[in-house]
């Protein structure tokens, strides 16, 4: 003897929910009979009861059904006449005069059979839509529940709270229910962010990218049936399939109102007065959340009390709802709601409410109106072939530079380009070249690897414009505001080009000096030339007295040591420039400082500080909004752990390459693990590789190659790919790339050699690497591959030092794929050499080598050390 009631909004599963509970008491059991209420009048009376005794009556046996209604089968007949048709002998109910009499009769005859089917088979009475219900079918339930207390009989009804205010008949039935102790209700919410990307995979068949979960997520804000609709007519149209060459398409998806989801909602509206649709449809265009003052000041020919009496006629229909945060705010309880009533606006009508909610927004905030530049930019951009660009301009860039403030540059890249794009001729170039520096600087901030080409391009546009406007200083800057770590070819030309305009001292004149000292280094100038410029910059920054200048410039006399695979020296000037960030609190400074101790702390084989620094690198890039930052720390965090043989480590980390690229990450593990790649992994990876490739020439390709892949170039199964043979061979022809480029070449190329028993050209390679001893490059441990070209060349004597300086390098940090592969390429060179205790000693290198290799996966390395011990047997 239970009531329970599923409630929630249209669309959010009431009936799925009423379905499933069906499903599962009639594999219990159970008798479950149905009833509906239907939102169209002219139903019979009680007409959720008579479908659901219909029911009953049409799969029961006249002598069980005369059994089970006994005297009550005449009265219950008079409502449900398929009683009468299937008991043909009925006489007539006696009559009573009394209404109330009658209707107690008649609740009670059915309260009295519901207990003699209950009393042999369990029942479940499912009532649907009951928001839809008038007073006597509720009256009857009232009375059922409290009369089938101590029965074998579960009542659920399920309906929409949005359709109840607190007169509506099942609000009072239900505030009664509420007082017996048997009533429960279960309260419906959408769908979370998960399942919305759940149901994208199951009904596209496609891993869906996180931009796509998210645009559903937000129009539809979990709503089952809004989702469902939203998706299928995404597929219909091909968006949701037409990036599966590339996992996943594009970065944004413009989602419209599909119909089904307009169909829902304009019933919904349609229930309204015509002055209730009118006043939304205004509100509707002020956004999402609107404010009872700004709307009294466009509705027009209506009192105060009226616009209060739509809103309250609103609230009740729970198309809108009051927010706490002051008196007279409302908000749409949907996003679909508001932008269904937009829709059906005119081009030209839009324009125009847009254009005089402009003006009233911006009267009512007054002196205030800059603190809400982005909401009066949104209006003053849909009203601009109206009122003009001016203020579009003016409250876009200031909204701009307050998303800078705040660290959300993604949203400042966008602020700043919308005002760009209201620019015409005359307009201010100068204001022009202004907005090109902002967008350059915002988008170098969040923009990740290869799509930082587009920053880098905004950067250099706002030099074009600054220069031929005879703006020296301001020319400068955006080279001084670069701070990308990777040097795309606008980057390059914009050092070059400022370079020649230093001509005295200035913070952004020392800047320029200490950037152009990495590119100079980029395009092969030896390390005493950029060490030059470098030296300059600080000289510079200190007789100015520029803190920032000074940080900056011992940050990148780092990076020189980082490109002469000097990781020694990083750790020893990291604390002095660490600590000169934090004196003049430059945040960015900082987290570079940890970011370049944490990587040289992975290279040299120590993953704790490792860990402590890009953890705290990674803080400062969240606090601070840097995402390009955030993506290069995750990244080094990638490294360590599968530097550590945790392949299924999860990091949040895109693709270099750009949006719906693959993952490097999967396919250094796919490599790891299987030695090979699949034919779509492949074909992706190459497709990449060939488009980054193209704006570059020669060394200057191969660098950018490097900079994204030498995780990748330097595991001795990389070479499936052909188009990493090309990077590498153009890094070890070049002699215009940093050391620690070409010692990844080095190794790369090492493979090829010593499978070709190419002596010469091994002793070449180790005279080259030897120098670089003690730590990691790339993905593997130099001493390792020391000892491989040691071995090469016969000199075995060596090739054991290097070998166990590896083993030792390997176990101290737990680098557990190098360590095995070091103990099986050791195990071959004490195999080849077969001095006295070789082949015993090889054996156990050979056991740690299997027992890491079956424990990580490592199935090309597994069969090699097998392939080892059978011929060690043979």
């Amino acid at each position: 003897g239970r009531m329970v009631t599923i409630v929630g909004e249209p669309g959010i599963g009431k009936t799925r929910t009423a379905q499933e509970l069906a499903t599962y008491a009639s594999m219990r059991g159970a008798k479950v009979l149905w009833g509906r209420s239907y939102e169209s009048g002219g139903a019979p009376p009680y007409w959720p009861w008579v479908q659901a005794i219909r029911s009953h009556v049409a799969s029961t046996e006249p002598d069980t059904l005369r059994d089970q209604m006994g005297s009550a089968a005449p009265i219950i007949a008079e409502i449900v006449a398929d009683v009468r048709e299937k008991l043909s002998d009925l006489s007539d109910a006696p009559k009573i005069n009394d209404p109330e009499s009658a209707r107690f009769r008649l609740f009670d005859s059915i309260s009295t059979f519901l207990k003699r089917v209950s009393s042999g088979t369990p029942m479940v009475l499912m009532l649907e839509d009951l928001h839809w219900s008038d007073k006597p079918p509720l009256t009857l339930l009232e009375f059922v529940v409290r009369e089938l207390a101590n029965e074998k009989i579960m009542i659920v009804g399920n309906y929409r709270d949005v359709e109840l205010n607190r007169r509506h008949p099942l609000s009072v039935t239900l505030g009664d229910l509420s007082r017996e102790r048997l009533f429960e209700r279960i309260i419906l919410r959408g769908l979370q962010k998960h399942d919305v990307e759940r149901f994208i995979e199951i009904a596209a068949g496609i891993s869906p990218p996180p931009a796509l979960v998210d645009a559903v997520f937000t129009q539809t804000e979990g709503n089952p049936l809004f989702v469902t609709e939203t998706v299928r007519l995404l597929i219909q149209e091909g968006d949701i399939t037409a990036g599966r060459a590339t996992r996943g398409g594009t970065t944004s998806w413009e989602i419209r109102i599909p119909e089904g989801v307009r169909e829902v909602i304009g019933r919904r509206l349609d229930r309204l007065s015509e002055r209730c649709n009118e006043v939304l449809t205004l509100a509707a265009v002020v956004g999402r959340q609107f404010r009872f003052n700004v709307l009294q000041q466009l509705v027009e020919e209506t009192t105060e009390g009226q616009l209060l009496d739509a809103l309250d006629e609103s609230l009740s229909a729970r198309i809108v709802e009051e927010l706490a945060d002051e008196i007279g705010l409302y908000q749409f309880t949907h996003a679909q709601m508001q932008e269904t009533l937009t829709a059906e606006l005119s081009a030209n009508r839009l324009v125009r409410i847009h254009a005089r909610i402009a003006e009233a927004l911006e009267a009512y905030y007054g002196d205030d109106a800059e603190n809400h530049a982005a909401e009066l930019a949104e209006h003053f951009a849909e009203a601009e072939t109206v009122l003009g660009n001016e203020k579009v301009i003016a409250y876009r860039t200031l909204a701009g530079h307050q998303a800078s403030a705040a660290y959300a540059y993604e949203q400042a890249a966008m602020q700043f380009k919308a005002a760009l794009s209201s620019f015409t001729p005359e307009n201010d170039q100068l204001e022009r070249a202004e907005l090109h520096l902002q967008i350059g600087i915002a988008e170098t901030n969040y923009q990740f690897g290869f799509s930082q080409l587009s920053g880098q391009e905004n950067l250099l546009e706002a030099f074009n414009i600054f220069e031929k406007l005879g703006e020296t200083d301001k020319a400068l800057q955006p080279a001084a505001e670069q701070y990308s770590s990777l040097v795309l070819p606008p980057g390059i030309e914009l050092a070059r080009r400022a370079l020649a305009l230093v001509k005295e001292d200035s913070a952004n004149g020392s800047l320029v000096l200490s950037r152009y000292s990495i590119v100079d280094a980029l395009e092969g100038g030896k390390l005493t030339n950029s060490m030059e410029f470098l030296s300059r910059a600080i000289d510079m920054a200190v007789r100015i007295g520029d803190e920032k200048a000074l940080t900056w410039g011992l940050i990148r006399r780092s990076v020189l040591h980082i490109f002469e695979d000097d990781f020694e020296a990083v750790l020893e000037y990291y604390e002095e420039y660490l600590e000169t960030a934090k004196d003049n609190n430059d945040g960015h400074a900082e987290l570079v400082a940890e970011s370049f101790a944490g990587t040289a702390n992975i290279y040299l084989g120590r993953p704790s500080q490792a860990m402590d620094s890009l953890n705290a690198a990674l803080h400062l890039a969240e606090t601070l909004g840097l995402t390009s930052s955030v993506h290069i720390n995750r990244g080094y965090l990638l490294k360590l752990a599968r530097l550590n043989g945790r392949w299924k480590q999860e990091i949040d980390i895109p693709s270099p390459f750009g949006p719906g690229a693959i993952s490097l990450h999967g396919v250094c593990t796919s490599i790891e693990t299987t030695g090979r790649l699949e034919e779509e992994d492949l074909q992706a990876v190459s497709a990449q590789l060939s488009l980054m490739m193209q704006p570059f020439h020669d060394e200057q390709g191969a660098g950018v190659g490097y900079a994204l892949l030498n995780n990748l170039i330097t595991l001795p199964d990389a070479n499936s790919i052909p188009e990493l043979k090309t990077i590498v061979d153009l890094v070890y022809r070049s002699s215009k790339v940093p050391r620690t480029m070409r010692n990844s070449a080095v190794i790369a190329i090492t493979y090829g050699a010593v499978a070709d028993q190419d002596v010469a050209k091994c002793s070449q390679l180790l005279d080259e690497l030897k120098g670089f001893s003690g730590r990691i490059s790339g993905s593997v441990q130099t001493d390792r591959i020391l000892g491989l070209l040691a071995a090469a060349t016969s000199n075995y004597e060596s090739a054991e030092n290097y070998f166990n300086k590896a083993l030792k390098f390997c176990r101290s940090a737990d680098y557990r794929p190098e360590l095995a592969r070091s103990c099986s390429d050791y195990s071959q060179m004490l195999l080849t050499r077969g001095a006295p205790g070789d082949v015993e000693k090889a054996t156990e290198l050979q056991d740690e080598a299997i027992a890491i290799a079956r424990e990580l996966g490592m199935q090309p390395l597994l069969e090699r050390v097998l392939s080892q011990r059978g011929i060690l047997k043979a």
